[in-house]
């Protein structure tokens, strides 16, 4: 478990060019996807899921056509793993068909495009009380606060009211000082009663924009991550490390298809380390990270685990409470000295 010593053949090196799968990716889009497959249902940006029985329309297609989003299930992904779900395939068979798909796909149908985007509403924020702090503790059953208001310190971890079903609901929300992504869970750990989902991205939010980018500053180290569970995690992993104040931690809310040109920049001259998780959006998110971050000017290297642990937000939870000793180390190699990656 761990690193290996070398960069994992599945974060490959920037290749000059695109490739026959980027290009079918900037043809190709869901809503066209849909039609070609014969799929049921009418493609919208808000619409039933083809895969399932929906009854509250909870799938959604961002407006270009590159990213969907089912709240019901949490399943997210771009037009390769829209392909994948559709012929129940491997990915690499579904980018065989993306390819394939673009070659006769009709112009690309957006039918949202004009329309304006949506405004972001942030809620009421206020700092979370040490008892919501310690209710996110035993809600995922971490040993330990440790590292917990290292994000509220930073202004990546707020606490605010939000109503579902008809209930003011307390819940903890995560974004970043750019205000263009925020995400809120419930404090109870229940899923949200109105999409079944224990994640709720607020309508507007950039889903592409890396939480915590904004704020990375002068810190040598980049933890990028996937979720809000992981993001706490991995700050408390940080501080467990001795590397808090070297590490920014930043999280997009899913395996989604690529990250927001705009954040890039920030990543610049960073060492970053993605923490996949395990399984196979999961390797195929990082793969499509790495490439981006490496052309950014990011030294860029990859995390995957083993089982039992799926995440870092297991890793915490498996934590020896007595002597705070987690049983994966996965700073491991990561020095603020150390530029290069191993």
């Amino acid at each position: 478990m761990g690193l290996p010593t070398s960069v994992p053949a599945n974060f490959p090196a920037h290749q000059p060019g695109p490739s026959p799968l980027d290009q079918a990716k900037d043809i190709l889009t869901i809503f066209a996807a849909w039609l070609l497959l014969n799929l049921p249902g009418t493609p919208k940006p808000v619409c039933c899921s083809p895969f399932r029985e929906d009854k509250k329309a909870s799938f959604s297609i961002r407006a270009d056509g590159k990213v969907f989003h089912d709240f019901a299930t949490g399943d997210a992904g771009d037009i390769v793993a829209f392909v994948a779900r559709a012929k129940n395939c491997t990915l690499g068979d579904a980018a065989r068909e993306v390819i394939r798909l673009a070659a006769v796909a009709p112009a690309p149908r957006r039918p949202s495009a004009s329309a304006p985007r949506k405004t972001l509403r942030v809620p009421d924020f206020s700092l979370p009380t040490i008892t919501e702090l310690t209710e996110i503790q035993h809600t995922r059953h971490w040993p330990c606060l440790a590292g917990l208001e290292i994000p509220v310190r930073r202004g990546h971890l707020h606490a605010c009211t939000l109503r579902d079903d008809g209930t003011a609901r307390r819940a903890w929300a995560i974004t970043d000082s750019a205000r263009r992504s925020v995400q809120v869970r419930r404090l109870d750990g229940i899923p949200w009663s109105w999409n079944n989902a224990k994640a709720w991205t607020l309508g507007g939010s950039v889903a592409t924009w890396p939480i915590g980018a904004a704020d990375i500053g002068p810190r040598p180290l980049v933890a990028f991550c996937e979720g809000g569970p992981d993001f706490l995690a991995t700050h408390g992993l940080a501080w467990l490390a001795g590397l808090a104040d070297a590490v920014a931690v930043v999280c997009l809310p899913g395996a989604c298809a690529g990250i927001h040109p705009d954040a890039l920049p920030h990543f610049a001259g960073k060492r970053v380390r993605i923490f996949e998780h395990a399984d196979n959006p999961g390797a195929a998110a990082g793969s499509r990270w790495a490439a981006q971050l490496r052309q950014a000017g990011a030294t860029v290297d990859g995390f995957t685990f083993d089982p039992p642990f799926k995440d870092i937000a297991d890793v915490f939870a498996a934590t020896d409470a007595e002597h705070v000793e987690p049983p994966v180390q996965i700073f491991e190699g990561m020095n603020p000295e150390d530029s290069t990656c191993r």
